[in-house]
């Protein structure tokens, strides 16, 4: 549109006096050429300008300006409201992510409800610390409460509810703290399950201990009486072989007395016999391990004593002849019932060891000596306890001569048992053999016994 232009004069029809009395100064024929061509007039003046022909191009300029400038004002615009959809659709993006997460923690909150569950019913008295199954169902709650709960909307942009950065704003930030809840709420029920399960796990590992200690406590106890029946068994046998300690060693010192054994040494046997009685006096609570071990030691001492000291006096008195052998002379093989160690002639006893080395091979256990050398005063301590009619008369028996050996009954020598028919036949190829007299029907019968004859 024009800007400011002034509009011409109105044209209407000429004046004739006007004219008239305004004639024109000359024409354009009648003036020279050089004023023409200077454009002035055939009075001399200079020709106006012909500004009606100029203002047409002036108004196009101005109007295609004024157009230039709404265009670049409008396209600057459009590309202002491109540029905040743009960053309105960025930040949309970035909501939407953190709705997606939220939903996805949200999700995941029912299967964590569901273990919470199966945790809280497995737990139940079975937690050293009550409190954090409490907890748990707090959480429980909590997320149950959650679960249902329905994210934030989120409107496309250039909606009436995102038209705006302030919108985005507040729509951002009711997201991110929605998602948060839901992610914070998962991961303290998670922990609420861990406490749980931890406390559970101390409580099963207090149960093995105590079990583990009951048990141990049950093994100790199992072992002290285990002890306690073995040391009486020992207590019993060490008794009883005290006993016979005593009694024998009376008749050690009476023999050794008449055949002129030394004082000094029947008073060392009396003084260890005397302590051997003492020992057997002493009382001792059975139902204690400490007090039964401490008089079996007391009493294996003392009857230990006792037979060292008897073979110490039978030693004065040896003369090489029956029941009077020189011990030192003599190969032991093994110890007896009554826990006095057995003798035999070493030659006698070479032949023992073969026959047992063939005998374990056969049966699977070794050929024991209950009894073999009987000293004299042995002797007639058998003679008082079985008399004359089931022992030889004392320094008449080959005992006595360190060439017999009586075998222990319980380890199958009796008659028609195989240990027994085993001994019997295969002994003579060593030089031991079972006498006429007590094979069965020869007298005496003792399948026991048995003789060296070289």
């Amino acid at each position: 549109m024009p800007l400011n232009a002034e509009p011409p004069a109105p044209v209407g029809p000429l004046d004739p006096t006007t004219v008239a009395s305004n004639p024109p100064q000359g024409t354009a024929a009648e003036m020279p050429d050089e004023a023409r061509h200077r454009g002035m007039t055939p009075g001399g003046d200079r020709a106006p300008s012909d500004g009606g022909s100029m203002r047409p191009l002036v108004v196009f300029l101005v109007a295609a300006a004024v157009a230039l400038v709404v265009s670049i004002v409008f396209a600057l615009v459009h590309v202002g409201n491109e540029r905040e959809r743009a960053q309105l659709a960025d930040a949309r993006a970035d909501v939407v992510q953190a709705v997606d997460e939220g939903r996805a923690a949200q999700e995941g909150l029912a299967q964590q409800i569901a273990t919470a569950e199966q945790v809280l019913a497995a737990s139940n008295g079975k937690v050293v610390d009550a409190a954090v199954r409490v907890d748990l169902v707090a959480h429980i709650a909590a997320a149950k409460e959650l679960g249902a709960m329905r994210p934030p909307a989120i409107p496309e942009p250039g909606s009436a509810a995102l038209g705006a950065t302030e919108d985005i704003d507040a729509l951002e930030a009711e997201a991110t703290e929605w998602a948060t809840t839901m992610r914070t709420t998962a991961t303290t029920l998670v922990a609420a399950i861990e406490d749980v399960q931890a406390s559970n796990r101390q409580w099963q590992q207090a149960r093995k201990d105590a079990k583990a200690k009951a048990t141990a406590a049950a093994e100790r106890t199992k072992k002290a009486a285990a002890q306690l029946k073995t040391a009486k068994a020992t207590l019993t046998a060490v008794t009883a072989q005290l006993k016979i300690s005593v009694r024998d060693s009376g008749y050690t010192l009476s023999w050794t007395a008449e055949a002129g054994a030394p004082a000094a040494v029947r008073k060392v046997l009396t003084t260890h016999r005397a302590e051997g009685q003492a020992a057997l006096a002493v009382g001792t609570n059975q139902n204690d391990l400490r007090s039964v071990q401490a008089v079996v030691q007391r009493r294996e001492a003392a009857r230990a004593a006792i037979e060292a000291a008897a073979w110490e006096a039978r030693a004065t008195v040896a003369d090489g002849s029956n029941g009077r052998l020189d011990v030192d002379k003599l190969c032991k093989v093994g110890v007896g019932p009554e826990g006095q160690d057995q003798y035999l002639r070493c030659d006698a006893a070479e032949a023992w060891k073969k026959l047992g080395a063939r005998f374990k091979a056969e049966f699977g256990k070794p050929l024991r000596v209950e009894y073999g050398y009987r000293p004299y005063d042995w002797q007639l301590q058998a003679l008082d306890e079985f008399g004359s009619g089931q022992v030889a008369a004392p320094g008449t028996s080959n005992h006595g001569l360190a060439l017999a050996v009586d075998v222990p009954v319980d380890d199958g020598f009796r008659f028609g048992q195989p240990e027994y028919a085993w001994l019997a036949a295969n002994g003579p190829e060593v030089g031991w053999h079972h006498p006429e007299w007590a094979r069965a029907g020869g007298g005496r019968e003792e399948p026991w016994h048995f003789e060296y004859g070289g």
